[in-house]
C-alpha cells in the first residue's frame, strides 16, 4: 500500500507540500498540486482518515463495547470490525462492558472519556439497552447497532435475516428425511432467540408431518454447560429425536458432546446443526453443518454508515437498515435420516 512518503518522491516535493494539497491549501502552485495529485493516482494513494481527523483534534477510533468477548460471536464480530476499521483508516478501540453491574454508567462514562471515542459499534446484546443508547447521545456519541432486537429510530442497523436463516437450516434436515427434530434456544430475552425459534418452528409447520414439540424446545442460554444439560435430557430415554437444531454453535457443540457421552453417533444416529459459524464449528469432531453470519460484511457496513453516513438527523438523513446475506455451510453432521 502506497504511504505519503511514496508520493512525495514520486512527485518531487516534500511531505509538507503533499499534505499541503491533500488539505486543498491555495499556497500550492497549480503545477505541483496537478503533479501531486497524478503520483496519487499512479500510486493509487488513499489518505488516511484518521489522520486527516487527527489533525483536526476528532478522534481517529471507533469503539466497541464486549459484554463477554470470549464468546465465539463477539470474537468474530471483534477481528471482523478490526479489519473493517483498519480498511478505512481507523483505529478499534474495545471495552469490556457489564451493564448489569451497578455502575455500569460510570464504566461508560470513563471509556468515553478516556478514549474520546465519538463513534461507536453496539453489538447484542447491549446494542438493545435503551440506556445505553440514551447515555451516548448525551455524550454526543453517534453509533451503528448489529443485530438489534427493534428499530431504533436515532441509529443505523446492520443486521442478517435471523427467522429466514433458522428456517433454511430446519429445512435441510426436513429434506434429510428428518421429522422428529428438537430445538435448544438462547436465552428469552434476546431478539435473535425468539427470530430462530420462529424460523424452526415455521419450517415445521409447512410439512404435512412436522410437528413441534414442546418437551424437545429447551433454553440453553446460547452456552455450553447449559446447553450439555438440556441436550441430555432430551435424548435420554427411547422417544428422542433423530435431530436437533441449536440456536448457536457452542450449542450445538454440547449437543454433539452429550450425544457421544450417550452413546449416540453424529451423524449416524443424531444430525446436528448451529448457527453462526464461528470457530467451534470446523474444529470440532465431525464439522458442523450451519449458518454462517456475514461478520465481514456487518463490520464494513457499520464502519461505512459511521464514517460516510453520519448519524440519522444529523446528516439529515432518516436511519438505514441494512440487512446482509447469510450462508448455510454443509458439512458431516447432518445426514439423511436411516431407515
Amino acid at each position: 500500500m502506497a504511504t505519503i512518503f511514496d508520493v512525495a518522491d514520486l512527485a518531487g516535493v516534500s511531505i509538507k507540500t503533499v499534505s499541503r494539497v491533500l488539505n486543498g491549501s491555495a499556497s500550492v502552485r497549480a503545477a505541483t498540486s496537478e503533479r501531486v495529485r497524478a503520483a496519487m493516482a499512479e500510486l493509487d494513494y488513499r489518505p488516511s482518515t484518521a489522520a486527516r481527523e487527527l489533525r483536526k483534534g476528532k478522534s481517529s477510533a471507533i469503539g466497541m463495547l464486549f459484554g463477554d468477548p470470549s464468546s465465539g460471536f463477539q470474537s468474530r464480530l471483534h477481528h471482523a470490525a478490526l479489519q473493517a476499521c483498519n480498511d478505512a483508516g481507523y483505529f478499534l478501540t474495545a471495552g469490556l462492558f457489564r451493564e448489569e453491574e451497578d455502575n455500569w454508567d460510570e464504566q461508560l462514562s470513563e471509556f468515553l472519556t478516556r478514549t474520546s471515542i465519538e463513534k461507536m459499534i453496539l453489538v447484542p446484546p447491549l446494542c438493545g439497552s435503551s440506556a445505553l443508547h440514551d447515555r451516548l447521545i448525551e455524550h454526543g456519541t453517534s453509533f451503528v447497532l448489529i443485530s438489534p432486537s427493534r428499530t431504533v429510530p436515532i441509529a443505523h442497523a446492520v443486521c442478517m435475516d435471523d427467522r429466514r436463516a433458522a428456517r433454511e437450516v430446519t429445512e435441510h434436515l426436513l429434506s434429510l428425511g428428518h421429522r422428529r427434530i428438537a430445538h435448544i434456544t438462547g436465552p428469552s430475552d434476546h431478539a435473535a432467540t425468539r427470530l430462530r425459534r420462529e424460523g424452526f418452528e415455521a419450517a415445521l409447520a409447512a410439512v404435512e408431518d412436522g410437528v413441534v414439540r414442546e418437551d424437545w424446545i429447551q433454553p440453553g442460554l446460547f452456552r455450553f454447560k447449559p446447553a450439555l444439560e438440556c441436550a441430555r435430557q432430551i435424548l435420554s430415554g427411547p422417544d428422542r429425536p433423530t435431530a436437533i437444531f441449536a440456536a448457536n454453535d457452542e450449542m450445538a457443540a454440547a449437543v454433539c458432546f452429550a450425544a457421544n457421552s450417550l452413546g449416540l453417533r453424529v451423524p449416524d444416529d443424531l444430525s446436528v446443526v448451529g448457527f453462526d459459524d464461528v470457530a467451534i464449528a470446523t474444529t470440532m469432531w465431525p464439522p458442523l453443518t450451519t449458518v454462517a453470519q456475514p461478520y465481514a460484511q456487518m463490520a464494513r457496513e457499520s464502519v461505512r454508515l459511521l464514517t460516510q453516513v453520519g448519524a440519522p438527523g444529523e446528516s439529515g438523513a432518516a436511519a438505514e437498515k441494512v440487512t446482509i446475506d447469510h450462508a448455510l455451510k454443509f458439512r458431516q453432521s447432518t445426514a439423511p435420516l436411516l431407515s
